[in-house]
């Protein structure tokens, strides 16, 4: 509740002097809902960026702790009194398996950014054909009201 006056209470400061201007040639009240409409959007966007840059970085933690786990079974097996074959046998079985979790990691974090970027365009694509239709509204009505 304290975040919302404080926020009302901000914009008002912003917003309120703007109200009481008189332009024959614009429409404040519109100009300053459009002003409203559009830092809404950069807010939304600038969200949807830090949930996936946050999924992004826990990504990147887990994929590091598992290259990490794996470096340390390597470096163990290396050191280990098995016969060569077998340490060869593992390292190879080893690097299958790090690049198929690199690539499935890439994956991943390509689907966030995708995913993170079609809501980003899907707002703003929204957000411009709103201002589209309010434009061609207020033509209509500038027509009708000479």
């Amino acid at each position: 509740m304290a975040k919302e006056s404080h926020t009302s209470s901000c914009e008002d400061r912003i917003f309120n002097p703007f109200k009481k201007m008189k332009c024959p040639m614009f429409n404040m009240e519109m100009l300053m809902t459009n002003t409203q409409k559009n830092i809404e959007l950069m807010t939304e966007t600038q969200q949807i960026f830090a949930e996936s840059l946050k999924s992004i970085m826990e990504l990147q933690n887990e994929y590091f702790k598992k290259v990490m786990d794996q470096w340390n079974e390597q470096v163990k097996c290396c050191c280990s009194k098995a016969p060569l074959e077998e340490k060869t046998a593992h390292q190879a079985e080893a690097k299958k398996t790090a690049i198929n979790q690199a690539v499935e990691h890439a994956r991943e974090l390509s689907s966030i950014i995708s995913k993170s970027s079609e809501k980003i365009i899907g707002s703003v694509q929204k957000r411009i054909k709103e201002g589209l239709d309010e434009s061609l509204n207020l033509e209509k009505k500038s027509k009708k009201n000479p």
